[in-house]
């Protein structure tokens, strides 16, 4: 009984996430939205920039009637957690910025958690301490999930410097390597003419 209702309350505290993966070009606008159905809902939102450009992205965040909630300029990631305590629509937009000419690739999370928690502590029932337990235990899912989102996200990060180093460095090493032949070419022309013009005077 006690693991029907320990599944049940799981169920119930079981929040609507969205995890996506975008590529957003120069110049783009994009935004996502998700509906609040209950007031004093916890919205949460996450995102990453995986590829592209110095990684960074802008951002905004609106709530019902265009209110302006979270706004961000050149942010490579960012973790965003807030209660919505007006029912309607929530957008989560990002923009290419103007000074950017790279698409991007960005991945996002929005989540919003359906139970609604109790505000006073101390007046929860022995029923709700399995529910309590199993919101936390859901919470610190969320956060380890979190943790290997930024960790693969620096793997990317770290790999675009290691291909974009590796690039420059076998262009160098091209560079070089004419300049090297060239000067040899140019040195032999300039052996043999002067070679050449002393036989003449010859």
């Amino acid at each position: 009984m006690l693991k029907n209702l320990v599944l049940l309350l799981a169920l119930l505290a079981v929040a609507n996430a969205v995890t996506l993966r975008k590529w957003i070009a120069s110049h783009e606008k994009t935004c996502f939205y998700t509906q609040v159905t209950a007031p004093g809902q916890k919205v949460s939102f996450y995102f990453a920039v995986h590829q592209g450009g110095n990684f960074d992205i802008d951002f905004e965040v609106e709530g019902p009637n265009n209110r302006q909630l979270f706004k961000g300029e050149a942010e490579r990631q960012g973790d965003y957690v807030f209660t919505a305590n007006q029912l309607g629509e929530y957008a989560f937009c990002f923009k290419n910025g103007l000074a950017s000419f790279a698409d991007k690739q960005v991945e996002f999370d929005i989540s919003v958690e359906n139970e609604v928690r109790p505000e006073d502590i101390a007046k929860r029932s022995k029923r709700d301490e399995a529910m309590n337990s199993v919101v936390t235990i859901a919470s610190d899912l969320s956060q380890i999930t979190k943790f290997m989102k930024y960790f693969r996200t620096r793997e990317n990060r770290n790999f675009a410097t290691v291909s974009s180093t590796e690039s420059r460095v076998w262009w160098f090493s091209a560079v070089q390597s004419l300049s090297v032949v060239l000067v040899a070419v140019i040195q032999v022309y300039a052996i043999r003419a002067l070679f050449t013009a002393k036989r003449s005077r010859l």
